[in-house]
């Protein structure tokens, strides 16, 4: 599952993204990764990468927002700002 998130994460071109709001596959890992957290997450809208990688933001129920960060491998979930 978080392999799939991982070459997101690492591999995507901000640019080729743009119009994109993610696969299904995507929305699916982001959602389970943000669940697992605690954090409620009922209906994804959207995940977009960040311009310089290492992480994504992810929409959830038109008004959450998340982040979710690759350190060493290990992914963290925070509420975005």
């Amino acid at each position: 599952m978080n392999k799939t998130l991982l070459l997101l994460l690492a591999f995507a071109c901000p640019a080729a993204f743009a119009a994109d709001t993610g696969t299904d596959t995507i929305k699916a890992q982001s959602q389970a990764m943000i669940r697992q957290a605690g954090h409620i997450c009922d209906t994804v809208q959207g995940v977009y990468p960040a311009a310089f990688g290492g992480s994504v933001t992810v929409v959830c129920d038109d008004d959450r927002r998340y982040v979710i960060k690759n350190k060493s491998g290990n992914f963290v979930v925070e509420k975005a700002e």
